[in-house]
């Protein structure tokens, strides 16, 4: 299994702008983790008070919740990656602030503000930098890049909280500030280095904020499949919700004490790093439902599993394999969206799944709370295990449906990819190229006589012959080729950015397939035009413009 999943995470890799959004992303992440237990604990150290520690976390949260959605307008109605730069700036200005404040014992509620201020700068960087991700790789090398954001992100989960505890060693909780801001500069200065360039359509939508938040929702709502799979990611996210309640009495039913809160948080990270070859796999499967429902299931199960275990080792292995879980259904169904919703939207809507995620985890964390204050520890994991995996079996007819519709689509697609193999056009092209190109074929019937393209005009569609026949001809009527069954025309505009350099007109009844400019160069980004069909352009272009093929 490594070998291949490392082969794919290496194509994705490959990508400059990926790498740049990944160490972006990791720094960032390894800044906030360490600055909010270093905060966590300053707060408590100057107030003695457990409850705001409470109060504490909410001011990093609530302006999530409360913002994201409008932050997800801010990111497709600005170019994105200026729109993450101004994120992380903003942050920096707060943070600064914020450091002097702490390294002056200044008010805590003015560090409360504070921390505030920066929760809310931050909303609008998450949902731009996923946007623009799809834009970075090829779509087959999609979900093995958000795999690479999710094991970063489950390594960070360790990573950063430990960087938090040595700040905290040197006597200062102000250096875990200025870390955190020193993490902006280097955010800024990563976004601001990436080529691609990424905008929604906000911009070009009439109506305020609120109605371009409605234009987000809609188009989930149009998509049954994606609103159901955004519940989803409620769902897994609902689960850690209620684990980050369960885990101190989890702890001490297993002999480790409160103190152990750590290591089986560690342990849930440990299965999400261990997961990202196995969603490698996962992810080529034609069938949503069995995987979405399947990680559920192998997120949600083991907590009820550990009602009985008293031993901290089968404890720490039931959080592992609830990892895996959790990533399998993020991985999957971020990439889902990403794929199949428009990129005019997506910042919108993945600002819409940010506030229904976090709004998931509180009121799992809030429900976990109140069982298990009327019932024991051991009653509750068996509760919210159980309950959880079947409102996720539940919930599968929508993904059950799509799974049938996604196969009786790929039947219709296949006489279609099978004649785009044969005409040899793309080198090494996988799967799901070819079936993007099959969907974007127009079937085309035309008379005897028909003009299909004429020379001089812009190249603007490539066609395969069905059925038919048709005639090549240019400077005037010279003949220079007859075309019938299984032949193409119109690359050499496509590939070389030239005007059509012939005239072709039907001598007989044709079926044509057209497709568009714009889906054949995006089959081009994908993967490179073959040998054969550069060898064809080049000869016919020879012949028709043979200055130009000079």
């Amino acid at each position: 299994m490594a070998g291949p999943a490392g082969g794919r995470f290496g194509n994705a890799l490959r990508s400059r702008d990926l790498r740049l959004l990944l160490a972006a992303f990791g720094v960032d992440a390894v800044g906030g983790w360490a600055y909010n237990v270093v905060l966590v604990i300053y707060v408590y150290e100057r107030t003695g008070s457990a409850p705001m520690i409470a109060a504490t976390t909410a001011c990093g949260w609530v302006p999530r919740l409360l913002f994201s959605a409008y932050a997800g307008v801010l990111a497709d109605r600005y170019e994105r990656t200026r729109v993450m730069v101004a994120s992380a700036l903003a942050c920096l200005a707060t943070t600064a602030v914020l450091a002097a404040v702490v390294f002056t014992d200044g008010p805590v509620v003015l560090v409360l503000a504070l921390h505030v201020l920066t929760a809310s700068a931050a909303t609008a960087y998450g949902p731009a930098a996923r946007a623009i991700v799809p834009e970075t790789v090829p779509e087959k090398d999609l979900a093995s890049a958000n795999a690479l954001f999710t094991v970063l992100e489950n390594l960070v989960v360790v990573v950063g909280p430990a960087i938090g505890g040595l700040l905290l060693l040197t006597g200062e909780p102000g250096w875990g500030v200025v870390v955190n801001a020193a993490t902006f500069v280097v955010s800024a200065l990563l976004a601001r280095s990436l080529r691609v360039r990424s905008a929604g359509g906000a911009a070009d939508e009439d109506g305020g904020l609120l109605a371009q938040v409605r234009t987000g929702l809609t188009a989930l709502r149009n998509e049954p499949v994606a609103l159901v799979l955004v519940l989803y990611c409620a769902l897994d996210s609902g689960i850690y919700g209620a684990l980050a309640v369960l885990y101190v009495p989890m702890s001490e039913q297993f002999g480790t004490g409160p103190k152990g809160y750590g290591y089986l948080l560690a342990s849930m990270a440990l299965g999400g790093v261990l997961a990202g070859g196995l969603v490698n796999r996962l992810a080529s499967s034609s069938r949503l439902a069995p995987v979405i429902v399947g990680g559920m299931c192998v997120m949600a199960l083991p907590v009820a599993a550990s009602a009985p275990v008293t031993s901290p080792v089968v404890g720490a292995l039931l959080q592992v394999v609830a990892g895996t879980g959790m990533v399998a259904v993020d991985v999957l169904a971020i990439t889902a969206l990403q794929r199949d919703l428009p990129r005019t939207v997506l910042s919108r809507v993945f600002g819409v799944l940010d506030t229904v995620v976090l709004a998931g985890i509180l009121l799992a964390s809030a429900l976990a709370s109140a069982v298990l204050a009327l019932t024991s520890p051991k009653a509750t994991l068996v509760i919210m295990g159980l309950g959880f995996a079947a409102v996720s079996v539940a919930a599968v007819r929508p993904l059950l449906r799509a799974d049938r519709t996604a196969a009786a689509e790929h039947a219709a697609l296949r006489p279609r990819v099978a004649l785009l193999e044969v005409l040899d056009l793309l080198a090494a092209a996988p799967t799901g190229v070819l079936e993007q190109l099959a969907r974007a074929v127009q079937e085309v019937e035309l008379a005897a006589g028909a003009v299909v393209v004429r020379e001089g005009e812009p190249a603007d569609a490539f066609y395969v012959v069905t059925s038919g026949e048709v005639a090549v001809t240019a400077a005037g009527d010279e003949l220079l080729r007859t075309l019938g069954d299984r032949s193409y025309f119109g690359e050499i505009g496509l590939l070389r950015g030239l005007p059509r350099t012939a005239t072709v007109t039907t001598t007989e009844p044709t079926t044509l397939w057209r497709i568009a400019a714009a889906d054949f160069s995006a089959a081009l980004e994908t993967s490179a035009p073959s040998a054969s069909m550069l060898r064809v352009a080049g000869a016919r272009l020879a012949r028709s413009g043979p200055a130009l093929a000079a």
